[in-house]
């Protein structure tokens, strides 16, 4: 593990830089959007289908069992939080709306710019084989949604199936199988478009940031961080201690699991209702106290 505070320190600064601009009026918040349209469906899916198509998968057998260990954790933290807010007593809407947040966890936007710093490509292999388990469970968590308050499935499978983010999975890990050339033109292309992506990403989530949600929603939002942050590494780190995982798969995996909230939390509160500031209140305080609880992680591993 190389240039840890080095890694920490940029993406530190690229973060308040995006905080910076939005601040100066250079760039609004409304502009998180755009650059969020760019990462997901150009930079991020050339990010990793240049990764898996040049990867070597010899070990595809231990890096199966990083999506799993994704899941395992989602759901485990998830059903923990039911069982608290279910105790105290709180609205279904209510439930689901800080659920969402503690369930899906942002394990590719600040997930992969963090790894592939610290552990380099041979890191963000295994980010983005774990980062699997958040598309399985975006797509579970919708039909549950569906269910719970009257959506369609259709819409839900559509949207998944239509995930840049997976096709470039799938396009890298089978053109790296069959060994299918793509020209060195075409690799070109795609490395400069990944290597956007980094810095688009870092700066959108200083765009995003706001502190409102410290003075209404600290309190509930405290509950999630300590699920999110803390118990859910802790169970990570246990099921890979079960499964016999060592070395850099067991690294990757308690890493990625003490990742924040999920963007994609915020698509699910909006498309079903909820109530959309007290998940986005939940998403931002999980990613700022992360940036505290992430380089311990680290350190310690």
């Amino acid at each position: 593990m190389a240039g840890f505070e080095t890694t920490i320190i940029a993406v530190l600064v690229m973060i308040f830089l995006g905080y910076f601009l939005k601040r100066i009026e250079l760039l609004k918040t409304a502009d998180v959007e755009t650059l969020n349209k760019i990462v997901i469906n150009i930079a991020m899916p050339c990010l990793i289908f240049s990764s898996l198509y040049l990867a070597d998968l010899s070990i595809i057998a231990d890096l199966a069992i990083l999506p799993l260990i994704g899941i395992i954790v989602g759901f485990s933290c998830g059903l923990i939080a039911y069982i608290i807010l279910t105790l105290k007593k709180y609205p279904k809407k209510k439930k689901w709306s800080i659920l969402l947040p503690i369930i899906l966890g942002n394990t590719a936007f600040l997930g992969f710019p963090l790894i592939l710093g610290v552990f380099g490509s041979e890191g963000l292999i295994r980010a983005i084989f774990y980062d699997m388990a958040s598309l399985i469970t975006f797509l579970s968590l919708s039909i549950i949604l569906i269910f719970n308050f009257d959506g369609k499935f259709k819409d839900a499978i559509k949207r998944v199936l239509s995930f840049p983010i997976l096709w470039a999975v799938i396009l890298g890990l089978i053109l790296n199988f069959l060994s299918i050339p793509i020209g060195d033109l075409a690799i070109t292309i795609i490395d400069y478009l990944a290597a956007a992506a980094i810095p688009l990403i870092m700066i959108s989530l200083g765009l995003s940031l706001h502190f409102e949600g410290f003075k209404y929603h600290l309190k509930i939002a405290t509950i999630a961080t300590i699920i999110k942050l803390m118990i859910g590494p802790i169970i990570a780190m246990s099921i890979a201690i079960l499964f016999g995982l060592t070395g850099m798969e067991f690294t990757i995996a308690i890493v990625e699991a003490g990742m924040p909230s999920g963007m994609l939390t915020l698509v699910l509160a909006i498309d079903h209702d909820l109530d959309f500031r007290l998940t986005a209140d939940c998403a931002l305080i999980t990613t700022v106290f992360s940036l505290i609880t992430l380089p311990i992680i680290m350190a310690l591993l």
